[in-house]
């Protein structure tokens, strides 16, 4: 419900759902916070935004959702919370795994076990067995709208950017530090000579990530930092561009979504369960990380970001684009 990449490893679900149920009318419980995610998604009828963690606004919004009378529901967090709502919902069928004492809320009981076998987008497709639906799809969708991507034709041109010159945008935004690759590698990547003939565009977030967006495109004349916005006009900038360098960050992953070649740096995060679901990422990791990365999200000295040097992330970037040696997008991106 809350994570931007972990409701981005559902839409591939969403997808076998409609296509299995054309005519069903399909809702979405999400946090507020992320359910722009879900925006012109073309295989759900309706956003309900849990907005609150107030008890209050809780008891509110199981009275409404009780209202709505459900024909079945499908709980991919099974936590408390989300089984109580299952039940609240009045769903007579109820999907959900076997986490210890609120599987009993569930009529249809999945093995936790037998789903977590590999990354989160094949845990939630582990459903469709149960429903007897054929998988068809295993592709991430987010849409951007037409004036989504008429606002970003305009701020492309206001950046002085060029549909003839390839553009790489950058994402060193992170939800952690201990995740984000240094500023001053950022800084070695644009001065590389062999990326002489791209230009780049900068993403931030944060204030602090804006920041540091404006420092990496203080390098030289061939780095733009993106205008301040919404995560879904970024995403419409990032549709324009060829391809993609980022952290282990929803931004990243909504790059992969709209299926630009992505090299993405992993250190105390797991890339198995939630690295880059496409076939046109290349997953970037120092060497031993097993043994040498404490995957300390507080870690003062993260060694196994800190290691991946820049001459290394521009081989890769080359070989994703099809302009350097080897294989493009040879990486731990998966989406068989």
């Amino acid at each position: 419900m809350s994570g931007i990449g972990d409701v981005l490893w559902t839409t591939p679900l969403l997808t076998n759902l409609r296509r299995a149920y054309p005519e069903a009318h399909i809702a979405y419980v999400v946090r507020t916070a992320s359910a722009f995610v879900l925006e012109n998604n073309p295989d759900i009828d309706e956003i309900i935004r849990f907005e609150d963690e107030s008890i209050r606004y809780q008891l509110g919004f199981l009275r409404r959702l009780r209202r709505r009378r459900f024909d079945l529901s499908i709980d991919l967090i099974c936590s408390p919370a989300t089984a109580i709502q299952s039940v609240v919902s009045g769903a007579k069928v109820r999907i959900g795994f076997d986490f210890r004492i609120r599987e009993k809320l569930y009529t249809h009981r999945l093995s936790a076990h037998a789903a977590n076998h590999g990354h989160e987008v094949e845990f939630n497709l582990f459903v469709l067995g149960c429903m007897d639906i054929p998988e068809q799809s295993r592709a991430l969708v987010w849409r951007v709208s037409d004036a989504e991507r008429a606002l970003a034709a305009q701020q492309w041109r206001e950046l002085g950017l060029s549909d003839d010159v390839p553009v790489i945008a950058l994402i060193p935004t992170g939800g952690y530090p201990s995740k984000k690759w240094p500023l001053a590698h950022w800084q070695q990547l644009v001065e590389d000579p062999r990326l002489a003939g791209f230009r780049f565009l900068v993403f931030g977030g944060s204030a602090e990530e804006r920041r540091d967006a404006q420092a990496v495109a203080g390098t030289n004349g061939r780095v733009a930092a993106a205008p301040p916005g919404s995560l879904r006009e970024a995403a419409a900038l990032m549709e324009r561009c060829a391809a993609a360098v980022g952290n282990d960050s929803g931004p990243t992953h909504i790059a992969t979504a709209l299926q630009k070649p992505v090299v993405v740096f992993y250190g105390p995060s797991d890339p198995k369960s939630q690295g880059p679901w496409s076939e046109h990422a290349t997953v970037l990791r120092i060497d031993d990380v097993e043994n040498r990365c404490c995957r300390r999200l507080d870690c003062p000295d993260p060694v196994c970001m800190t290691g991946i040097a820049p001459s290394r992330v521009a081989d890769a970037l080359l070989r994703a684009m099809g302009r350097g040696g080897g294989s493009p997008a040879a990486g731990d991106g998966r989406m068989p």
